[in-house]
């Protein structure tokens, strides 16, 4: 009986390793990391896919990131097709700059394996900054230029205040330029400004842009609303006029947010040169009826309903007065915005746009190069306008500045094309 019961255990020792074996033949675990983990920072927010050909009941998966002698778990757990998302901190746990790897092992019975490995840079030295030249006070809506040099593995280079940022462009030598302005938020939202730098696996320097900004006192304008005027803007947006109140503040808030958004997005990407050229050319014959940074307060009925910023200038002339360019540029926006309306956007370069809203056609098309003085397109009451007019706004980098700053030859040629230019 005992030799009988020997045998047994044996065989069925033998039937949980062959169940085992086979099991473990042709396993194959795959690791898939994005190419940008190739490089990781002292601290760095890594998502890694476990793919292993076949599920195995026993076992375990073993990843680790090794570095010499130092070892790092970051995954132990069944093998299975997982997902993680890590924190790594490899600074934290002792890991030097340098190469390193990632490894994976498979566990089983009696057997241990590496089944994956892959190099990795571990990178915990932040890029460095020095600005070579800034404004040392902006009024709000004033533009200003920024010259830095930045160490060579700088990958992403802005400044920040705020919810804005203003993407720094490459001069070469690792010498970075950008135009950037003093937004009409921080009068409700003071903040400072800050320069970003961020290398290729991830490590941030954030450096203080001392840049006083002196805050200035706009217009305040009561505009009376009536229920025909009402109804006109409503009507312009939706198919009924229900609810009048409620949808003109939909229409002043979230619209108007979402031109806002939209507008950042498109002002997202300019070009490293400048295309202007001279002051900028307000609309010939035109008179401006609005102005940059009017408070407007909305009422109807005696009840404030809404408030806005103004964000550029209104310049009326006639009814469909044709529309030009202010300044030579290309074309990267002709569409449809929600308050603006029928718009134009031009990149002027650096990060300087300009803006041409409520207009009635297009003349030009994205993509086209156009002159000072150029026809664009003529004027209307599309979006939330009333009256033809044309809202002929500055953009940097998407936020609206002050287009008086930009009509001033003497203000330009000083302060924006000879910082910009290296002269």
């Amino acid at each position: 009986m005992r030799k009988i019961a020997i045998a047994s255990l044996l065989v069925a020792f033998s039937v949980v390793l062959g169940a085992v074996w086979y099991l473990y033949t042709g396993l194959k675990v795959s690791i898939e990391i994005p190419p940008e983990a190739e490089k990781l920072a002292a601290v760095e927010r890594v998502d890694i896919a476990i793919k292993p050909n076949k599920d195995i009941p026993i076992g375990k998966l073993k990843l680790y990131l090794e570095q010499g002698n130092r070892t790092l778990t970051l995954y132990d757990g069944p093998i299975e097709e997982k997902e993680l998302q890590l924190l790594i901190k490899t600074k934290e746990a002792g890991f030097k700059e340098g190469p390193a790897r990632l490894v994976a092992y498979v566990e089983l019975p009696l057997r241990r394996e590496a089944v994956y490995e892959r190099k990795i840079y571990i990178d915990t030295t932040p890029p460095s900054i020095q600005v070579l030249h800034r404004p040392h006070r902006l009024v709000i809506g004033e533009p200003g230029v920024v010259e830095v040099k930045s160490s060579p593995d700088t990958a992403k280079l802005y400044i920040q205040v705020g919810k804005a940022r203003f993407p720094f462009l490459p001069e070469g030598d690792n010498l970075y330029k950008t135009v950037f302005t003093a937004p009409l938020f921080l009068l409700e939202h003071p903040d400072n400004f800050y320069i970003v730098a961020v290398d290729e696996a991830g490590n941030e320097a954030k450096s203080f842009l001392p840049v006083e900004v002196r805050l200035k006192k706009f217009r305040q304008k009561r505009i009376i609303l009536d229920e025909e005027t009402l109804r006109r803007i409503v009507l312009k947006y939706f198919p009924d006029a229900d609810n009048l109140v409620e949808k003109f503040k939909e229409i002043n808030t979230r619209f108007r947010e979402e031109d806002e958004k939209r507008l950042v997005e498109i002002c997202s990407s300019s070009e490293p040169r400048l295309f202007a050229k001279g002051a900028f050319l307000q609309l010939p014959g035109s008179k401006p009826t609005a102005y940059y940074g009017d408070h407007r307060f909305y009422y109807y009925r005696g009840k404030l309903i809404g408030e806005s910023y103004h964000k550029g200038l209104d310049l009326a002339k006639y009814r469909h007065a044709p529309v030009v360019a202010a300044n030579d540029g290309r074309v990267v926006f002709t569409g449809q915005l929600k308050v603006y309306g029928n718009a134009v956007v031009i990149d002027h370069g650096y990060g300087v746009f300009t803006l041409y809203g409520h207009m009635n056609d297009f003349s030009v098309k994205e993509g086209q190069e156009v002159k000072k003085g150029e026809i664009i397109g003529h004027t209307d009451t599309t979006g939330l306008a009333l009256g033809d007019h044309l809202h002929f706004g500055v953009l940097v980098w998407g936020y609206a500045a002050n287009p008086i700053f930009f009509f001033d030859g003497r203000y330009l040629r000083y302060y924006f094309y000879r910082p910009l230019e290296g002269k």
